[in-house]
């Protein structure tokens, strides 16, 4: 399996995004994290991945709660996604919300939309992929 891959992300750019407005600030329940050395992905229980990528292009939290149903749904996490995939999500919700003035509908998206898990084989054995796995 492929090596978790760090980056080099520092308290001081994560403290940019909340300046920026991007991300929230941090109090003493320490709402974010820094990744540690770990070889794969393992926030302690109600954290989630993200990166900060996303949030530099306008992803903020708490995710809406549409999302948040894709990815219960589909028993994926925010990491699982790929950009054209959040990219699908943010459309249909602003098409329906902001356009429509409804909220959006899981059985429409499911009318619209096929998630595909997408998997790799190594020495004959089929495994998830760690990141952008999930192909809409």
């Amino acid at each position: 399996m492929d090596p978790w891959c760090r980056l080099d992300i520092t308290f001081q750019r994560l403290e940019g995004l909340v300046d920026r407005g991007l991300l929230r600030a941090r109090t003493s329940v320490k709402e974010w994290l820094l990744p540690g050395e770990e070889d794969l992905p393992s926030p302690p229980n109600s954290y989630v991945v993200s990166f900060t990528h996303f949030h530099e292009r306008g992803f903020a939290t708490p995710a809406h709660r549409f999302l948040r149903g894709l990815l219960h749904y589909y028993k994926i996490e925010l990491q699982h996604l790929n950009p054209n995939g959040i990219q699908h999500m943010a459309a249909f919700v602003t098409l329906r919300e902001g356009f429509l003035g409804i909220n959006p509908h899981f059985d429409l998206w499911r009318h619209f939309f096929a998630v595909t898990l997408q998997k790799k084989r190594e020495k004959r054995q089929e495994l998830n992929m760690l990141m952008g796995r999930a192909g809409i």
